[in-house]
């Protein structure tokens, strides 16, 4: 595998993750009937958006990220009305009615009502809120043959229209089908009654909120098993093979490479790595034959070890200077689901490491080192943080040296750490909302064992002073360690 190979994965990867994050929110919302009208990768100007339902989808210029926008998250938005009284709005129809005239020269009482520019709007608005071409033209037709007079008749007309074609109740279709025909007939003859994000229970809002990070973990779970499961690992064993030879090496001098699978040393044959070592360290400067097969081909080559000093006992032994592929094989069923949930590298201890990162990189003494690593006073620590920049550089180099099973762990770490960091109970981020959504549900709650009303909401201003300074810190930190990962960059051993 390349490194290329192993950069445009992981990209490839993450922006999947950051996507399933918010069909997470956005499957969820729309689950419980809330209203979610965007669903967009990326931030800034919109590159390319579609329509399908009442639900704009879309790219914006700027990966780094998406967002679902769930109607009333945010206090104060606008509610749309039944779809027969946002459309006859009496000043509206009254200036189209107006134009025709004008355009056609003709005296304006002989204009009817509905103009063809009233019902093109009719068209519009029922197409943004998710009706179907046949739904649409079956309504219009009935407008039109009404004929309405009054603004008043018009909206009656409309919501006469739409119980007649998008039936609230139909028991002769699938219960699929019920249930968009449910949804479709509440969009256009209640509006946005019941539908704002604050209109739901405690309960719905709480797993509409939690569904991003929840996503995650599932694709850390799925993605590390399968990885296990299906990947060879590295089981730590030397093997007789041969990974890489020294330069001006005696292996190097008497023509050993990369791949060859070392058979015997002077004689001694053994398929464990250590006996075979063992056998070069006892003939220092001596030499010795190395039985060697390359591609099926049998190699006799004779050469001497260089004498060294065994740093651990002070003895002099020999080297020959190539070092061991390591044994690799796929984890059992049993293995595999131990590591995920069990093992010193699952899910858990990942999301346990996770929290201990958080606080180590986004501290007080975590800051200053990034800003002692930015001025070039501190050492860039190779166990510290990584943005998304530095984390696509490693996984490049992890893959080009070890395989597919580093891209796996680099894409799990990080979907654990978004999770995780997701649900830290500060606004804005997912946990933020929970805190608040929680202090809102407790609150009433007392309110309610004392008599008073059930209505208290956490004031916006509160939120929006945490958020800020979260936001400054994260994106403080952010920058910081994309820059150190474009000038000095993290490089594995």
């Amino acid at each position: 595998m390349t490194a290329t190979f192993g950069i445009v994965a992981f990209v490839v990867a993450i922006i999947v993750s950051i996507m399933v994050h918010e069909w997470g929110h956005f499957s969820t919302a729309r689950r419980f009937g809330m209203r979610a009208d965007k669903f967009f990768l990326g931030f800034g100007p919109t590159i390319w958006s579609t329509r399908r339902g009442e639900t704009e989808y879309g790219v914006k210029a700027l990966p780094a990220g998406g967002f679902v926008r769930v109607r009333g998250m945010a206090r104060g938005e606008e509610r749309r009305p039944p779809v027969g009284i946002a459309w006859a709005d009496s000043e509206r129809l009254a200036a189209q009615r107006r134009d025709q005239a004008d355009a056609t020269g003709a005296d304006l009482l002989t204009v009817p009502l509905v103009t063809d520019a009233a019902l093109a709007d009719l068209d519009h608005l029922l197409d943004e809120r998710g009706a179907p071409v046949d739904i649409r033209r079956a309504i219009l037709d009935d407008v039109r043959s009404d004929a309405p007079s009054t603004p008043e008749a018009a909206a009656s007309v409309v919501a006469d229209a739409v119980d007649r074609h998008v039936p609230a109740v139909a028991d002769d279709v699938p219960a699929d089908a019920q249930e968009r025909l449910s949804s479709l007939h509440h969009r256009l003859a209640r509006g946005d009654e019941g539908r704002f994000f604050h209109d739901r229970p405690a309960w719905q809002r709480a797993i509409v909120l939690a569904a991003g990070s929840f996503w995650h973990f599932v694709i850390a779970i799925v993605l590390l098993f399968l990885g296990l499961l299906l990947l060879p690992q590295n089981t730590g064993q030397p093997s007789n093979e041969i990974a890489s030879i020294q330069a001006g090496s005696p292996a190097e001098e008497v023509g050993l490479q990369a791949g060859d699978r070392v058979l015997s040393v002077d004689g001694r044959e053994s398929d464990d790595f250590l006996v075979l070592r063992d056998a070069i360290r006892e003939h220092p400067g001596e030499p010795i034959t190395i039985t060697a097969d390359r591609n099926g081909e049998i190699l006799e080559l004779t050469g001497e070890p260089a004498a060294v000093e065994d740093p651990d006992t002070g003895e002099t032994i020999g080297q020959f200077g190539f070092a061991p592929a390591f044994e690799t094989r796929r984890s059992t069923l049993g293995e595999a689901f131990d590591e995920t949930f069990l093992g010193d590298r699952s899910v858990p201890a990942q999301v346990a490491a996770s929290i201990g990162a958080i606080g180590d990189v986004f501290g007080p003494e975590g800051i200053g080192q990034l800003f002692g690593e930015i001025s070039g006073e501190e050492e860039r620590e190779a166990t510290g943080g990584i943005s998304m920049v530095g984390g696509a550089a490693m996984t490049g180099q992890g893959v080009a040296a070890a395989g597919l099973m580093f891209l796996v762990w680099m894409i799990v770490s990080v979907n654990v750490f978004i999770g995780v960091l997701n649900l830290l109970p500060l606004p804005p981020l997912d946990g933020g909302h929970l805190a608040v959504l929680g202090v809102e549900v407790v609150t009433n709650r007392v309110r309610r064992l004392l008599g008073r009303p059930a209505d208290f909401t956490v004031d916006p201003r509160t939120v929006a002073a945490i958020a800020l300074p979260v936001l400054l810190v994260l994106g403080t930190v952010g920058l910081g360690l994309i820059w150190l990962d474009i000038t000095n960059p993290i490089q594995l051993p």
